[in-house]
């Protein structure tokens, strides 16, 4: 009995009584240290995932109205000016983007990859584009730890292709297939190249048991997915993590419900989410002055209870 108190106690202070030899990576330098998955997804429908923004970078530019855009990281519109991703999205060349912000763009509704446009700021029902106003990365992070952030862009105009996702409050375990969406590699060898449209695929999670077991370290902060069918890769960072038919209360019907965050994986054991339940109280306090719709009716609601 002892040894297997012994034996436990070893299991969940791994990460603080040994230093850590494994070697985990973004899925955007992965491709240096980790076989690639394929994404066995589908390609997305207009509107099929009205949340999802792709963060897009200048890759060659023809002429002043002319430059030709890649996705860099995928997002997700959490409320009418917000949108969550991953902080190592903007770590690259020493924090390059993070103090260049400037040079990206946000895209809600157009699910192509590559685009010819200018850059602009544009509202159409099908294709807004937005300048990076700010952008937060957790205090703490240090990949993979804390591997999330928020990016604030002039309003989004909600119609039925752009809107936003709900994020997770509960840390409760997801015993189903969720779906994931981004832009993942379709192939290897000299043949590799990016997806040209957004593509969604489901995928296994494993429970926190399971997954603190598998890396022989507490994961609570993290979610994990099995690797064998399906899976994201190098380009679909940042990219939302969504599941329905949980028992967080903050899911909604009508909505898919934001569980985790697109980060990085290590060796093809499998690949890593940021929770996002875990970060709520983060998200709240640095998501600041505008709230989604959703959570400004909760509000009004709890004024008018309050003072009946």
């Amino acid at each position: 009995m002892f040894l297997n108190y012994l034996l436990i106690l070893i299991l969940t202070s791994t990460d603080v009584l040994c230093e850590d030899k494994r070697f985990i990576t973004t899925l955007m330098y992965s491709k240096l240290y980790v076989q690639q998955t394929i994404v066995n997804g589908d390609p997305a429908t207009v509107g099929q995932i009205p949340y999802f923004v792709s963060i897009k970078r200048p890759e060659r530019q023809y002429s002043e109205e002319n430059i030709l855009w890649k996705n860099l990281c995928g997002g997700s519109i959490i409320g009418v000016n917000k949108v969550l991703t991953a902080a190592h999205c903007f770590e690259d060349y020493n924090y390059h983007y993070l103090n260049n912000f400037n040079m990206l763009r946000v895209v809600a509704g157009n699910i192509k990859n590559f685009i010819i446009y200018s850059g602009k700021n544009i509202t159409e029902p099908t294709n807004q584009w937005r300048y990076l106003n700010k952008v937060v990365i957790h205090s703490n992070f240090n990949f993979p730890n804390n591997d999330i952030a928020l990016v604030f862009v002039n309003d989004w105009l909600y119609n039925d292709y752009i809107t936003f996702v709900i994020p997770a409050s509960l840390d409760i375990d997801y015993h189903r297939r969720c779906l994931v969406v981004g832009f993942g590699i379709t192939s290897h060898g000299l043949a590799e190249a990016a997806s040209h449209v957004l593509l969604v695929a489901w995928i296994d999670v494993l429970t926190k048991w399971q997954c603190s077991i598998l890396w022989e370290m507490n994961m609570n902060g993290f979610i994990c997915s099995d690797s064998a069918l399906t899976d994201v890769a190098r380009g679909d960072s940042g990219g939302p993590l969504v599941c329905k038919g949980t028992t967080d209360p903050a899911e909604r019907s009508d909505r898919d419900l934001l569980v985790g965050i697109v980060s990085g994986k290590s060796f093809d054991i499998t690949t890593l989410y940021t929770r996002v339940s875990a970060y709520r109280d983060w998200i709240a306090r640095d998501a600041g002055f505008k709230l989604t719709s959703n959570a400004l009716f909760c509000l009004i609601t709890w004024f008018i209870l309050l003072y009946v």
